[in-house]
């Protein structure tokens, strides 16, 4: 591996998602949005095997459509 170059990807995410991520960052006290999308995933993971609820589903998918719209 090339010792020069970053392989990370970087990923594209609207204002108030950077904002979201970095509250986090600073409250879990993580040093990287790395991190905070390591951890948050990992959630998701642990959350998917206890079989979330659709009402829990659909909140979820609101707060995304909400965060995408501005609202």
């Amino acid at each position: 591996m090339n010792a020069g170059k970053d392989s990370r990807r970087n990923i594209k995410a609207i204002a108030p998602v950077k904002a979201d991520i970095e509250s986090i960052r600073t409250e879990l006290g993580l040093k990287s949005e790395s991190q905070v999308l390591a951890y948050l995933t990992a959630m998701y993971r642990d959350q998917k095997d206890k079989k979330i609820t659709l009402k829990d589903h659909q909140d979820y998918m609101r707060h995304v459509e909400d965060v995408h719209m501005g609202n």
